[in-house]
């Protein structure tokens, strides 16, 4: 195996005996606004706020410019905690600390690059020319992997940043001077909303084919796991939804190729966002900071099942990944504003972010993880079910059967709208 290892700002990190022991698993988190986040960080139980035990690496492209995030781009390896001067965090946070407990033999590294706004066709793809309109969004896919990128850049696709340090490349080269072996795990991707208001919605399916494909064979890595959030039909004008009416089969078209990708390939899965609260009433395309909480539960357990269906020695049971803590702190997560209600397929939400959400119930917006409910009206049409904690895919969650793709046909885009009365908001 490839070695690399770590570079330790100086009374930063700590490494036990038992973690140097086995290769650092890397996680690669990538996506738009709802990947970056917008959860309140100092909301956030006191053993989330900072966990000095999982290395977090983090880079949003506003550094470029200097924007609202430029103070959340990391400069080394640091704990896993809220970035920037407004502590914000998506699904990160639960997300480390349900897999650090999933396994406990291995230390746990996480690399984001997330940027809001930005789509597939003109900012993620290997090897694109930079956007004119939005440089600083420009070619994000050699951000995230750098000399990783097999891509050539040259003449009306020369790189835009050529000198700006980029993510995983760098990550591994800082783990490398102390002799880490390190396991690339897995791709996160919470990304979709953009194309879901124009006409690249139509072929997402195939630009996201691209993409995995892209990352899997740079990384080299060719069965990769991919965990997909598939975007939220908070997005639905009947739901409040900010996209306009007129565009629902875009929202639809979206939503049923995130869910197609999954099913067409093993080792990708995909989990629910429609129980997730927006994080105001005008603001549907976000979630509020219990669904961030609940979206890191959702992406572990899926992750967690892709790795016991390959084989994949190490992981604990699901239920023991969130029984270590941040399940026990979720008691304290009630400034978050909605109400996290466990269900009977969840035991990693009754102990990890759903347990943090399960008490967080002060403003009465419900998010429900575990049951088959959980995928409820919209997952079942996509053939996912009820995975665990809201995965929708039987990889992920292991019930209900696979649908194949010819299965998600038209009737299924329609299905997949999930209708609900515009009062639901949170604030």
């Amino acid at each position: 195996m490839k070695r690399y290892c770590i570079a330790l700002a100086a009374g930063v990190l700590s490494v036990s005996a038992s973690a140097m022991a086995q290769p650092v698993k890397v996680f690669v988190l990538a996506g738009q606004s709802n990947m970056v986040g917008f959860g309140v960080g100092d909301e956030l139980p006191a053993a989330l706020q900072s966990q000095r035990d999982i290395w977090y690496d983090h880079f949003n492209p506003d550094a470029r410019q200097g924007g609202m995030y430029a103070a959340a781009t990391s400069a080394d390896w640091g704990p896993l905690e809220p970035k920037g001067e407004a502590r914000r965090y998506g699904p990160e946070i639960t997300f480390g600390h349900a897999i650090a407990a999933a396994y406990p033999e291995h230390r746990i590294a996480i690399v984001k690059v997330a940027q809001g706004g930005t789509n597939l066709v003109d900012h993620w793809g290997r090897g694109l020319a930079p956007d004119s309109e939005s440089l600083y969004k420009s070619q994000l896919y050699h951000a995230l992997l750098g000399k990783l990128d097999s891509a050539t850049y040259e003449g009306d696709r020369a790189l835009q940043y050529p000198d700006e340090p980029t993510r995983l490349d760098s990550a591994l080269a800082r783990l490398e001077a102390e002799g880490h072996d390190v396991e690339i795990a897995a791709l996160l991707w919470m990304q979709g909303e953009n194309e879901a208001g124009w006409s690249a919605a139509f072929n997402y399916g195939n630009t996201l084919r691209a993409f995995i494909a892209a990352v899997r064979a740079d990384v080299g890595v060719p069965d990769l796991p991919v965990v997909i959030g598939r975007i939220s039909d908070n997005l639905y004008p009947a739901n409040g939804g900010p996209i306009a009416a007129g565009k629902e089969a875009n929202i639809d078209a979206v939503r049923a190729a995130q869910v197609t990708v999954a099913d067409e390939d093993p080792r990708v899965a995909w989990v629910d966002t429609d129980d997730f609260a927006p994080r105001a009433p005008d603001d549907a395309y976000h979630f509020d900071s219990a669904g961030y909480q609940v979206l890191g539960q959702r992406f572990a357990d899926a992750y967690i099942a892709l790795a016991r269906d390959a084989g994949s020695p190490g992981a604990t049971s699901a239920s023991s990944a969130g029984s270590a803590g941040a399940g026990g702190e979720g008691a304290a997560a009630g400034s978050t504003g909605s109400s996290g209600a466990t269900g009977a397929a969840g035991s990693a939400g009754s102990a990890g972010a759903g347990g943090e959400g399960a008490a967080a119930g002060s403003s009465g917006s419900t998010a429900a993880t575990g049951s088959a409910g959980s995928a409820g009206s919209s997952g079942a049409a996509a053939g996912g079910g009820g995975g665990a904690s809201g995965c929708g895919c039987g990889a992920a969650g292991g019930e209900g059967p696979r649908t194949t793709a010819a299965a998600l046909g038209l009737a299924a885009l329609v299905g997949l709208r999930r209708r609900r009365p515009r009062g639901r908001q949170a604030g």
